[in-house]
């Protein structure tokens, strides 16, 4: 109907239109993912032609979306919410909802965990001239790894960004 075609022309017997077509829809795919989730689309390359690299952007936009999910997307949900008018602005209370003070653990323990982490596989990759001091420094950075990963799971919901604003009863 559209002229895409000739008559008698079949869909399977157009490779051309099939790859162009399957193209601009993995584009779009990724289009959409990139607005609401912050990363392409995943399985995109299943959609052109499945590759092990795709395999593995696929596992690393999953990561990434965690990442953003879990510990940066609250601000972006509360603008949505204020956006399409699911919370509305209370103009009598003068504090905003928005602002909520962090603690000292929520820059330090993270970076601890990581510079912990990162000095037990360099203590991993750079044998001491035993073993054993090897094996101390090994445990001792994984350890402090370890018990700072601990406390930050133990506090999983402090350090998790939440949408602050509580949408409106209906």
């Amino acid at each position: 109907r559209l002229g895409v075609l000739h008559v008698g022309q079949r869909i399977e017997e157009q490779a051309d239109f099939e790859k162009i077509y399957k193209n601009a829809w993995a584009d779009n795919a990724n289009a959409c993912a990139k607005q609401y989730a912050g990363t392409g689309a995943l399985k995109t390359d299943y959609t052109r032609q499945r590759t092990q690299w795709g395999l593995i952007m696929d596992g690393w936009n999953s990561l990434i979306r965690y990442y953003k999910n879990n510990f940066s997307d609250g601000f972006r949900q509360d603008a949505i919410d204020l956006f399409l008018g699911n919370y509305s602005v209370d103009e009598v209370e003068p504090a905003s909802p928005l602002h909520v003070k962090k603690d000292w653990k929520f820059l330090a323990l993270p970076i601890i965990m990581v510079v912990a982490f990162s000095m037990c596989i360099i203590c991993l990759l750079m044998a001491g001239e035993t073993w054993t001091e090897t094996l101390a420094y090994v445990l001792f950075w994984g350890s402090a790894s370890f018990g700072t990963f601990a406390i930050i799971l133990y506090n999983g919901k402090d350090f998790v960004d939440a949408p602050k604003l509580v949408q409106k009863e209906k």
